[in-house]
């Protein structure tokens, strides 16, 4: 069983709603290529999903409006912690599940991401060499045309291609070996609470 968020529609013919899987009975590894703001709609969206957060970023204040609508849910801070911290089950029992959601340059190492219902998601311009996080990703998301050379290393020139044709405000999800093309919706209410006052 894996769980997943609504994260936009599909474009072109068939405009279908597309899912992120976020949880299942091992971690799910998360690569988001682009700007840290869309870190915050995915923490907003697990939170809502029933995840408690973990932010670790390097602005903090940023997330502040987010971090008061979600309250004990969302925990943010500008330096690694012990993560997941203490019980973790899935969906719709005890504690539920975990998720971690960093932009610090260093994605998250193999033993913080070993944990049954737990994810993780590093956003970053370009993923770090050599790193497992990115290498054994559930799922790569890029966040416009204008980072599409930070996928190659991790998904090849194929991929690499399909996001530098991406059109303003389109998206690509890289999943399993297939690429979607979406456009993500986001409302009103998350806007709200994504940008700083």
């Amino acid at each position: 069983m894996t769980s997943g968020i609504h994260l936009g529609t599909r474009t072109g013919s068939g405009r279908t709603a597309v899912a992120l899987p976020i949880w299942a009975p091992r971690a799910i590894r998360i690569g988001v290529l682009g700007e840290s703001l869309f870190g915050r709609l995915l923490a907003c969206r697990l939170v809502a999903a029933g995840a408690e957060v973990t932010a670790v970023t390097r602005g903090p204040s940023l997330w502040a409006p987010l971090a008061s609508a979600c309250g004990p849910r969302l925990t943010v801070t500008d330096s690694t912690v012990p993560w997941p911290g203490n019980q973790v089950t899935a969906p719709g029992s005890g504690p539920g599940p975990r998720a971690l959601v960093t932009d610090l340059p260093r994605a998250p190492s193999r033993p913080t991401a070993d944990g049954a219902w737990t994810t993780l998601v590093h956003i970053t311009r370009r993923p770090p060499a050599r790193s497992t996080h990115w290498s054994e990703a559930d799922a790569v998301i890029v966040l416009g045309a204008a980072h599409a050379e930070g996928v190659a290393p991790v998904l090849g020139a194929e991929a690499r291609e399909l996001a530098a044709s991406l059109a303003p405000g389109e998206i690509a999800l890289f999943r399993h070996g297939a690429a979607v093309v979406l456009r993500p919706d986001i409302a009103p209410a998350e806007t709200a609470l994504l940008r700083p006052d």
